[in-house]
């Protein structure tokens, strides 16, 4: 698995009890829908303390730097959960990067379908990304689909 966006790691630790290996890609600075401040040091202590660390590859940094670097270091996944930030313009640029690492076949989920504007949530976009994408299942505010390579 592959996560964009992990705050205090809570998706991760559930993504980690179930996968073999996630690699969870977060700056932990936070951004100013999440809040601005060091999340570094909350996450490794959540995910020591669930017990999914030997199943959680960290890697604190930006997207744009890390998810290239990871692809060229061979790293495949069979899927994403995209949770970074919620414009149209950062959720099209995770979608990218993380196409980079997920197999055809694989599935990539989006964070925070279908809170929007009209639901109350001024600057989530991530709907409108997601449905380009081709979403095909729904659950809550969690949407995936499949990508075709």
């Amino acid at each position: 698995m592959l996560e964009l966006g992990s705050f205090f790691g809570f998706s991760t630790i559930v993504m980690a009890s179930v996968a073999d290996m996630v690699y969870s890609v977060d700056w932990h600075q936070g951004d100013a829908h999440a809040g601005q401040y060091d999340t570094w040091s909350h996450f490794n202590a959540n995910v020591l303390g669930y017990g999914v660390k030997d199943h959680v590859t960290a890697v604190k940094g930006r997207f744009e730097e890390e998810v290239p670097r990871l692809h060229e270091e061979g790293v495949r996944v069979d899927g994403a959960f995209l949770d970074g930030q919620h414009d149209a313009t950062s959720v099209r640029r995770d979608l990218d990067l993380a196409l980079l690492l997920v197999k055809p076949g694989g599935f990539v989920a989006f964070h925070d379908y279908g809170r929007c504007v009209q639901t109350g949530n001024p600057g989530f976009e991530v709907t409108q990304v997601a449905d380009e994408f081709g979403v095909t299942t729904v659950v809550g505010y969690l949407g995936w689909g499949i990508y075709d390579g």
